[in-house]
């Protein structure tokens, strides 16, 4: 994880109300409402604090993949999704400030009129019509045990010209890598000999972010448009230093970031009951990468120059044929790319890569159709069918081209018996995307491993099953228990692969089918009784998968998928005293991947934080927090094996790091008008 990210959640300033219950919609529409006055009493700064806070509400950002519809969170802003995908959907909720919303609205199963995304429930934020415009100037850092500081600043604003709306974004900022520390490392080989060594590592780097948006009338519609441009650079190094303090091995790499996107919306309405939805989206990133080594008198030299870019047009019409009956139409079209140039120098002689210089590129089409049905006024049915054509070509060291079709239909039904209760059950396909940058080779120096690209990749088709209860009691408490079992076709995992010359490589690669299941529960638990203010909110998410191993035969869990991911959150809020304080602890992590030659473990301890945030006047506020306070650590286990069939007796050592990040503290002073 790295903290850059965590400056760009600088945000805004805390309505003065009081709380309220919420105000529930009539029963066709499916809408529960919560206004700005229920929140009040836990002090949000900002949309997303909000949000967040809604009972039984889980946040979705959407995932990272190609495409518009398919990269969806669960949560509108005034009913539209913004028309980017650079900017994460957190960013976009943090920039909007608390006193600036007028309610939080709870779609569930689905409403006239509303875009569920292909979600089951969906939060809708509501501005307020009088907002005029608002401006934050923010600066944080944090204070790290060996000196280094992460300063950061955000100027940030929105403005409204009659019927036209403006907003801008500027954001600087340094980060420390937390994934990177210093710790002991063990060499384990077969004959019996140990060789101990110690590990520095040092990673981190610097940014820069300018996000501008403009809404305003057009052709008797609403066009928005925006843009983001994005540079950040990466350093990491290393230095594997043995106990006699004699030749050691180190390693430096650097990153260099950049990337643009500008997105345009555009809707209207066609009639009282029917409305139109353009979407473009044109997005650029260059990518520089160099790592070097050096280590009793050899050396080593690897670089990727990669461009890459997406063009997306999407249509939409959506038809509200009564309070109870709605239909959506439409088609997405999306052209992708990835172009990779790679040099791999050892003591000056090249080395060869399969698959080292390629340009991937993808043309997808997708024509959708959804119908959703509120039954009754406790039952709501959503039906939905989706159809996939893509055409994958690869050009450069490899030639090849590939097309696939299929169909993703959907079944969602939602019963709320009453008004605490409510059941929600699903059936959908899914089809995976594949990742560019698995198609190209690369290597890693700190580990002396080469990866091959994986041309054979086709996309993971998955059948999900899925059922939710959710109860809620009191004035904001819930609990959300959802069960998932998947059946996977094509596991996208590891494979070997054999060049010409007869050189084994670990690649990306399809490993048959898999079976899954994950339970996870969500409480938000008022403490009101025992701790005045107290709110303790937690989420888990339990995980299993079955799959046989190509290599050996045996099953396995799919790599790279954690057994369990949770977070518990304690936050007491104080309004006389302005002011909210908090623990929050994040659960550790293990993965473990699975080469034809190689087993990989990877473990990360928890994380634990504490804050207090002070507002000693409208529109001001500190922060302080002590981060990483059990001073985390992190554990890498490679089990290698000779030959090509993991047998025990191929054994040939075992590289057992870790490395260790110490505590330190973070300060954010913001200041808001408007």
């Amino acid at each position: 994880m790295q903290f850059g990210s965590l400056f760009a959640a600088l945000a805004a300033a805390t309505p003065e109300a009081s709380a309220q219950a919420p105000v529930v919609a009539a029963a066709t529409e499916g809408v529960t409402r919560y206004p700005a006055a229920f929140f009040a009493d836990r002090q949000p700064l900002s949309a997303y604090d909000m949000v967040v806070r809604v009972p039984g509400f889980t946040f979705d950002g959407g995932d990272s993949v190609r495409g518009f519809g398919g990269a969806a969170g669960n949560v509108l802003i005034g009913g539209q999704r913004p028309a980017t995908k650079s900017e994460s959907l957190e960013d976009a909720l943090r920039r909007i400030q608390a006193s600036q919303v007028d309610r939080v609205e709870i779609i569930v199963g689905g409403a006239p009129g509303v875009d569920m995304q292909g979600k089951n429930v969906v939060a809708n934020v509501v501005l307020r019509a009088d907002a005029k415009g608002s401006t934050l100037l923010a600066v944080a850092s944090s204070f790290q045990q060996d000196g280094r500081t992460t300063p950061a600043m955000r100027f940030e604003g929105s403005r409204q010209y009659g019927v036209n709306a403006f907003d801008w974004s500027l954001l600087s900022y340094r980060y420390v890598d937390d994934g990177a520390g210093e710790g002991p490392k063990v060499v384990r080989r077969a004959n019996g000999t140990v060789s101990p060594s110690w590990l520095d590592e040092t990673g981190g780097g610097d940014g820069l972010t300018a996000k501008a948006n403009l809404k305003r009338p057009l052709l008797g519609g609403r066009l928005s448009v925006n843009t983001v441009y994005e540079r950040e650079i990466y350093d990491w190094s290393l230095e594997d230093i043995p106990p006699t303090g004699g030749d050691r091995l180190k390693v430096i790499d650097a990153d260099d970031r950049e990337e643009g996107e500008i997105g345009l919306g555009w809707e209207r309405p066609l009639t009282a009951r029917s409305r139109v939805e353009l979407t473009g989206l044109l997005r650029r990133k260059h990518v520089d990468y160099a790592s070097t080594f050096t280590e009793a008198g050899e050396a080593g030299r690897f670089t990727s120059a990669r461009d890459s870019g997406e063009s997306i047009a999407r249509g939409v019409l959506r038809h509200t044929q009564s309070p109870t009956l709605s239909f959506e139409g439409g088609g997405e079209i999306a052209v992708n790319f990835l172009e990779s140039q790679i040099g791999y120098l050892v003591n000056g002689t090249p080395q060869v890569l399969p698959a080292a210089n390629v340009r991937v590129e993808e043309k997808r089409g997708e024509a959708f159709g959804v119908a959703t049905w509120r039954a009754h006024s406790k039952l709501t049915l959503e039906g939905a069918l989706r159809l996939e054509r893509s055409t994958i070509s690869q050009t450069g060291d490899t030639n090849l081209e590939k097309s696939f079709t299929y169909p993703k239909p959907r079944l969602s039904v939602t019963w709320s018996p009453s008004a605490h209760d409510q059941f929600r059950g699903r059936v959908e396909r899914e089809v995976g995307q594949l990742d560019f940058s698995d198609f190209v080779s690369s290597t890693t120096f700190s580990t002396g491993r080469d990866t091959a690209g994986g041309a054979e990749l086709v996309p993971e088709r998955t059948w999900v099953f899925e059922a939710a209860w959710e109860r809620k009691f009191g004035k904001d408490g819930a609990v959300v228990l959802t069960a998932r079992h998947k059946e996977i076709s094509d596991v996208a995992d590891r494979i070997l692969v054999v060049d010409k010359a007869g050189n084994l490589y670990d690649a990306p690669g399809n490993i048959g089918d898999a079976a899954g299941d994950e339970l996870e529960l969500s409480v938000n638990l008022p403490l009101e009784r025992f701790v005045p203010g107290g709110l303790l909110r937690g989420k888990g998410t339990w995980t299993r998968s079955e799959v046989v191993d190509p290599i050996t035969g045996r099953k396995r869990r799919i790599s790279d998928q954690e057994p369990f991911e949770g977070e518990l959150r304690f936050s007491q809020d104080l309004p006389k005293r302005k002011l909210q304080w908090g623990v929050e602890l994040f659960s550790g992590e293990t993965e473990t991947s699975y080469a034809f030659n190689e087993v990989s473990r990877f473990e990360i301890e928890p994380w634990l934080l504490a804050y207090a945030e002070v507002k000693p006047r409208q529109g001001l506020s500190l922060r302080v927090e002590a981060q990483n306070l059990t001073g985390r650590g992190l554990s890498r286990q490679r089990e290698v094996f000779e030959g090509r069939v993991r047998a025990p007796s191929d054994f040939a050592y075992l590289d057992d790091r870790r490395v260790d990040f110490d505590p330190f503290i973070y300060f954010r002073l913001r200041q808001t008008w408007g």
